[in-house]
């Protein structure tokens, strides 16, 4: 069954606050997408492959999430959705 992450596709924002002072982080894209020059353009189940992390299994999309305040970046794990999840929402 194929996910997808509603972030990414614009269904909704990404709705996580600093864990440094509490502000709503702005996304600065998938996490993929700052591996390498190339990363964009790689299939994203193959970067979830060797990243160390369980989002493959988990079926998450790692955002950076970055504060206007306080200039902190920080790892996003996004739940994707299948196309029937959302539906039900």
């Amino acid at each position: 069954m194929d996910y997808l992450c509603p972030v990414c596709n614009g269904l909704a924002p990404l709705s996580q606050v600093c864990q440094r002072c509490g502000t709503l982080l702005a996304d600065a894209g998938r996490l993929y997408d700052y591996y390498g020059d190339y990363s964009p353009y790689r299939e994203i189940d193959d970067a979830k492959l060797d990243n160390g992390y369980p989002d493959r299994r988990n079926h998450q999309c790692l955002h950076v999430g970055w504060c206007s305040s306080c200039q902190a970046e920080q790892t996003v794990a996004v739940q994707e959705r299948t196309p029937d999840m959302l539906l039900d929402e």
